[in-house]
């Protein structure tokens, strides 16, 4: 019987992450069919373990959501491993290049997320949404803009109208200028005239715990990454940048809520699984089928909620690319 994820066991995976066996899964394989050799046209994939690239250290949002999904496939539809391998470095630049260059075969499998279309809406790589085929979308949600507890403001309206007071003076904790999150600081600063200074931090996480220190005044981050710190009451959640609000968070307002200037904004932590472009149409089928059973699971949606995700709306092959091309021409609406 498959367990749950549990916090002991993503706690554990931030150790052994880059072990073969963890993030993998097994079933016993499907006995052959009486009565005679399968027709040669029938498909055979997969024959052997199948690789997925995470391009991001073990214990992320990415790593976790990627564990979690494989996690939540239906017994009888896997008969082989899928084990997670992590690439970390370059802000993911580093596994997304292994994973382009690797075999069209199926057998390795990587994520497409909003941090690479938006290093390629910067420049910083050449490596392109059309390069892959979506299997399932298995994160989509706001960030959360959050400030200490004791801070001097309860809205984002207020937050707004203190930094307009004093201009220069307030910092923003983020993961960088090559992550999503730092495009709202972007859009606040451009669209609403503010002066927010920027603290790049190597993770969410760490400008999560800056914020409760004090050594910077706010932070956007995925609400996975601030669920233990707005739980204990060191942090309080003002505004969320997507055009609807987070379930888990029903009484925090979207920033477009607030502001006319704001109104188109949508900017979402989203992780697709994908294959590469070339990778044969049986092993498509099979990936997309399995992965799209655990994305749609129970299971899966009870296992982010338990993280303070919320669950991933249903997106078809054609919804997920026109999802991904938005996305992509309104990162570069706001980098113009």
């Amino acid at each position: 019987m498959k367990r749950k994820l549990t916090a002991l066991l993503l706690a554990a995976l931030m150790v052994c992450g880059s072990l073969a066996g963890c993030g993998s899964k097994t079933t016993p394989e499907t006995e052959g069919s009486e009565g005679g050799d399968a027709p040669a046209t029938e498909s055979t994939y997969p024959e052997k373990d199948i690789t997925a690239l995470v391009y991001w250290a073990a214990g992320g949002t990415t790593d976790t959501c990627v564990r979690s999904a494989i996690n939540a496939i239906p017994d009888d539809m896997l008969s082989k491993n899928i084990i997670v391998s992590n690439v970390a470095g370059g802000s993911g630049l580093v596994g997304a290049t292994q994973f382009v260059n690797s075999a069209a075969d199926g057998y390795t499998i990587g994520v497409l997320n909003c941090d690479l279309v938006l290093n390629h809406a910067l420049g910083n790589t050449d490596i392109s949404s059309d390069q892959f085929i979506p299997l399932a979308c298995i994160e989509q949600d706001p960030y959360l803009f959050l400030v200490p507890s004791d801070a001097p403001y309860d809205t984002f309206e207020e937050f707004v109208d203190y930094v307009k007071a004093n201009p220069g003076t307030l910092s923003v904790g983020d993961t960088g200028s090559g992550a999503v999150p730092h495009l709202v600081y972007t859009v606040l600063n451009k669209q609403l005239g503010l002066d927010l200074k920027t603290v790049a931090y190597d993770s969410s996480a760490d400008s999560v715990i800056a914020t409760v220190s004090g050594e910077c005044d706010a932070t956007i981050t995925a609400p996975g990454a601030a669920a233990g710190q707005l739980e204990a009451g060191t942090l309080k959640a003002i505004a969320c940048s997507g055009a609807e609000r987070l379930a888990a968070y029903p009484d925090v307002p979207c920033m477009s809520e607030s502001y006319e200037e704001l109104k188109d904004m949508n900017i979402l932590s989203w992780i697709m699984v994908v294959a590469l472009k070339d990778t044969p149409a049986d092993a498509v089928s099979y990936l997309q089928e399995i992965f799209t059973a655990a994305a749609t699971s129970d299971e899966y949606r009870e296992t982010l909620e338990s993280l303070s995700f919320q669950a991933v709306p249903a997106m078809d092959n054609d919804e997920m690319l026109q999802f991904v091309a938005d996305q992509a021409e309104y990162y570069a609406s706001v980098l113009a």
